[in-house]
Parts: C-alpha cells; structure tokens; sequence
C-alpha cells in the first residue's frame, strides 16, 4: 500500500517517525530500506564503546555511504551512562601522541612511567581528552563543507577547541548548536583558565542551547546569541548553582557606568544577561540592544533578569512575545517584574508552554503566597496554554492554584505541579535542601470535600493527557479521581527530587523491609523471624516494617519479579486502585523518577515511548544541578 504513495507523503511520514521506529520500518521491504535511507542517516549519533569511557569514538565509523547524508552529528555517551564530571575528571597526563587508530594505555602515560618532569619527549597532555579531539576531529573532516545544520554535544565535558575551529571552518552555514558542558573542570584548554573559544563564525543559527557553561565562556556566548539575535528562534541558557567560593572566583572587576574611578565586584551571571538582553544601554546605545524579532521558544536557568548596579531588568519589550509560544523561567530571580510587564503590556500572547521554577530554602510564608499569586495572575492575563509546568515555594494551596489553571481548560494537555518546602529540622542535612511537600498543602477538609463529589474538584474541568505531582501516594487517590471517569489521561507522573529521594524514606519503595529481607536471606533466618528480631534499626525504620505475613510474602514476590526493593503499602494500595476496575482506565504508564533517570532506558520500548511523548513534561523543573560541584 505504501507504495503507492507520493514520494512527498512517505518523506512526511518518515519525518513524523523516530529513530527507532524509522530503522524498523526501514526493515520491512528492500524499497521502503532505499526509500527510507537517506531520512535513517540524516541524523547521526555518536556514542563511545565503552560508554563510561568518552573518549573511545570510531572516527571511522558510519560508513562513508551513510555519513554523507547526515545533517545532524550528536556526541552523546548513551542514554544508560549520566556522566557528571568532565572527562578530565579521570584523565591520565602523559605526552602527545597518535590515539586515532589505537586507544591510550594508562601504563604509557607520564604519571605511571614516573618520568622526570619535562618536555624532551614531547608535550604533556590529558591523554584521553587529546584522544576524544582527535578522533572527533577526524570525523567531522569526513564530512562535506557546509553538509551539517546541526550538532550537538551532550558529553557533560569541555569541548576540545579543535572541534570549534573545524565547524567554523567547513560548517559555519549551521543552523543548531547545542552543548552540555561541565562548569567546574579547571583543565578545560590545557594550560590555564581562560577562554579558548572563537565563535565568530557561526552568523546563521536558529536555535541555540548551551547547558552547564563555564563562567569564562559567558563573553563568548553573549557575543554569539548577540550576533544572531535577529533570527535566533530558539534560545536555552542553563547556568548551574554556585556555591559562594565559586561566585567570587566568576565574578568580574569592572569600571562603575557613573564613575570609571569606581569599580564594581559584578556576578558572572549579571554580566551575561547584560550582555544578551542589553541591560547596561543607556539612551546613546539602546541601538545596540540584542532583539529576538523572531524568538519562539525561550528557556533560562538561573539567568537574572534584572542588572542590581545598573538596575535595568528584562521587560516585555526586551522579547518579541507576538512569535514567543515557549517561556521557561528556572531560578531566574525578578521574574516576577518581568510577568507583571508582560500583563502590562497588554501584547496578545501566542504562548503554549509556561515553565516557572521558583525555589529558595528561606522564602517566608507571606512571600510564597505572593510569588504563587503572581504566577495565577500571569495565567489569568490570557488563554491558550497546552502545557503549565509549576515547580514553587510551598505551603500554598495547590486546589486553589489549580482554580486558575482551569481558565485554560479548553487547551490544556499537560500539568507539573511540584511543591517544596522547606525542612523544619535545621540539625539534619535535609534542611540545607528542603523537602517536596507530600500533601500540596490541601487541607483534609479539602481532601473530604473533592472525595464526596470529585466535581468540585478543579482538576475535573481539565482533560489533560500528563500530570505530575509531589504528592505522597495515600493522597493521590483523592487527588486524581475526576479522571476515573474520563479516558484523558495517559500518563501520570509521581515527583520526587532526587536530593531528598535518597537520604528520606521512599514514598515507593519500603527500603527498610528490604533491609530486613536482606538481612535474612544473608543469615539464613526466615524472614519473620528477623522482623521480630531487636536489630539496630531507629524507631522509624522498626514501624516501617511491622506488616504481616501476607504483605512480606507479597514484598519477596515483588522483589524476585520485578529485580526492585518491595513497595510501601500505601503505594501498593493506591496502585490496585489506579490500576484496578474503578480507576483510571485510560492510564497508560506510571512513573516514580528524578529528572536525571529520565534519560536512562530502563522500561524497554515502552518507556521509551512515553519519553518520546512526554519527555518535556518528564523533564519539567528540575532542582539539581547537572554537574554537582567538585574541585
């Protein structure tokens, strides 16, 4: 049948496909393998073998045959590995050799060799990084100048500056860069700190991300998205949380605007929304301002939108919101300047997807109100949106939240709803991070009210296909039983932040039966026995794990089927519900993930399937950082 199709209509069809599902159909027919050929290989993915070790790419790997019909080159280590340093983390240093064809052997580095420092047999490198840019180098030069539109490097590493030079070189037509990078090495050109970057070249972007940069790129970056600002149509800069040390370290000593005898100690982070958003002009060089006349999708991770020495602040007329349809705001702080000049403005918003992560440990009550307010009152300004992602400063009423959310309802597809809170307990590690709110601050009056009639429920008015909430799962069943009538929802998603999904308990997995359970097939006891047994557990773990025989029998089924820890009860109860014949028919995946297992496999092809689908709203505000601080 297919072969009666249109050339046009089989190039549409394999343009809507994935990857996965485009090799399989490719597979089908020795025609539909040549027809689907040239879409197979146009994107091109690069992974090490190992994975765990970056540096080991074939350069000569796809075929020539394949490689020319590429116009998208991504280095990524796999979606199994989650590097979080720098390859130069675990690098060896040794002298400068040919690693394209043969990999470096930690025994012939200068380091095991205990050779005397010095030059005499060549210069001193990071082996394995000088491998990677050797062996990535060789690659790019079997490409065809100007054959890439985009590239993407997702190592979580520096990026070796030859790699630059040769995509300014042969491929400065490129239309999409996207980079991962880790902010913290301090080996990242060799020698010394300082920048080793020349992007001139690039005048031709669309799009643009640059996630986890180091704060000596920030002038590069400014100076690129500057460049290309006038045809810029996506723009995603995630900068990572510093600790003080390293804010002073970044900071920049420059002249005062009012008085050059004057200078001023000025965040690396200030300076770069400076630059991008032009918050240092005065009246003589507002023609100097970077304008994004075509700008659709906008996302900014702890870029501050407010200059405080210059005291100018990004407003509606900074962005051209007529095209904008995507807006993320992560930890930007004065973010709530820039919404009121949006409802100001009175510009007819296009949006359809609304980001907004706000979090600090000390925002006091009366200020989270106000901040959740101001969120409300920007919903509440227009119509339209498909996707609402909220991750903010708790306790607030997440029912009286949702209220606004309903204005959207003839729209809206997808919901994230994340509350922190504070921890109480300043003895315990915890309170340096918080806590996700377990309950969305509803009351249980509340709670009584939507259970006797789910009507009055605001989530009833919605008929949304995701949603994902902090919310612990004895509550969840209250919460959720509007669209125990509807066929609407697929996927729901239980939200835990990976900080404090680790050292708490579990609202999922009962880790202290586990314990238990382990304890006993280690010793050989039965497993009863152990539970009535005085171990050294605290109080809290004992109570965890007082559950009868039929329970436990149930926990060592789970853990010999399903390879996890048992699960928490209330989580097992909720889970018949969901699952059971007056629950939520039209479900089709639930998941219990942080935002960095998002990318992992596990789950098979229907995992991978729901994050094709729904990887945006699974990614939605996340609190940590991509690389963890270190050095």
């Amino acid at each position: 049948m297919l072969t009666f199709l249109p050339p046009e209509v089989i190039e549409n069809i394999c343009d809507k496909l994935n990857g996965i599902d485009l090799q399989q159909l490719s597979l089908t027919s020795k025609w539909l393998h040549r027809v689907t050929f040239r879409p197979l290989w146009r994107s091109v993915t690069i992974k090490p073998y190992p994975e765990t070790e970056r540096h080991c790419i074939n350069p000569y790997g796809p075929l020539q045959p394949c490689l020319q019909f590429a116009r998208e080159l991504r280095f990524d280590p796999g979606d199994d590995v989650d590097p979080k340093r720098c390859i130069h983390a675990r690098d060896w240093l040794g002298y400068m050799g040919s690693w394209v064809d043969k990999d470096p052997q930690q025994y012939d580095t200068w380091e095991a060799r205990s050779d005397t420092f010095g030059l005499e047999r060549g210069k001193l490198v990071r082996v394995k990084f000088e491998c990677l840019a050797q062996r990535a180098v060789t690659l790019l030069r079997r490409l065809n100048d100007n054959q890439l539109e985009s590239f993407s490097w997702n190592y979580t590493s520096c990026m070796p500056s030859e790699i630059f030079e040769i995509l300014s070189l042969k491929h400065s037509s490129i239309q999409n860069l996207s980079f991962v990078t880790d902010p913290f090495c301090s080996r990242f050109n060799r020698w010394g700190r300082s920048s080793d970057l020349d992007l001139s070249a690039f005048r031709n972007l669309r799009r643009l991300s640059w996630r986890a940069p180091m704060g000596c790129h920030f002038d590069d970056i400014a100076r690129l998205i500057q460049a290309n600002a006038h045809q810029l149509e996506e723009l995603d800069i995630e900068l990572q949380s510093w600790s003080r040390d390293w804010e002073n370290r970044e900071s920049r000593v420059i002249h005062r605007v009012d008085d050059l005898e004057e200078w001023d100690k000025t965040p690396a982070s200030t300076m770069l929304a400076r630059q991008i958003f032009g918050l240092q002009a005065t009246t003589s060089e507002v023609s100097e301002r970077a304008y994004f006349p075509r700008l659709r999708k906008l996302r900014l991770t702890r870029v501050p939108l407010k200059d405080e020495i210059t005291r100018k602040a990004v407003t509606a007329v900074s962005l051209n919101f007529d095209t904008l349809t995507s807006l993320t705001l992560r930890m930007c702080s004065y973010w709530i300047p820039l919404l009121s000049s949006i409802i100001e403005s009175q510009i007819p918003l296009k949006l359809k997807t609304l980001e907004i992560l706000d979090f600090y440990l000390k925002t006091p009550q009366i200020t989270a109100v106000r901040n959740a307010a101001a969120i409300a009152d920007f919903i509440d300004s227009f119509k339209g949106l498909e996707e609402i992602f909220i991750s903010n400063s708790g306790p607030t009423s997440a029912l009286e939240f949702w209220e606004h959310v309903t204005g959207h309802a003839e729209t809206m597809k997808r919901l994230v709803y994340h509350q922190r809170i504070p921890d109480q307990d300043e003895e315990t590690l915890q309170s340096r991070m918080g806590g996700d709110s377990s309950d969305l601050a509803i009351s249980q009056a509340d709670r009584d009210r939507i259970r006797e009639d789910p009507d009055r429920n605001p989530l009833s008015r919605l008929d949304l296909e995701f949603i994902g909430l902090t919310c612990a799962p004895k509550y969840l069943r209250d919460i959720l039983l509007p669209f125990a009538s509807k066929s609407s929802l697929k996927v729901l998603h239980i939200r835990h932040t990976g900080v404090n999904s680790d050292p708490l308990p579990s609202w999922i997995f009962n880790h202290a039966l586990e314990l238990r359970i382990s304890e006993a097939e280690t010793n050989g006891v039965p497993i009863n026995d152990t539970l009535k047994a005085d171990r050294n557990l605290d109080d809290q773990a004992k109570e965890d794990v007082t559950v009868d025989l039929i329970e436990i029998t149930t926990a060592v089924k789970e853990r010999k089927d399903w390879k996890t820890p048992p699960l928490q009860q209330s989580f097992r109860d909720f889970a018949n519900w969901i699952f059971g014949p007056e629950g939520i028919k039209s479900l089709e995946a639930r998941g219990e993930r942080r935002y960095r297992a998002v990318r992992q496999r596990c789950g098979g092809p229907e995992w991978l399937d729901v994050k094709s689908r729904f990887g945006s709203a699974l990614e939605a505000c996340p609190v940590e950082n991509i690389v963890p601080e270190y050095n």
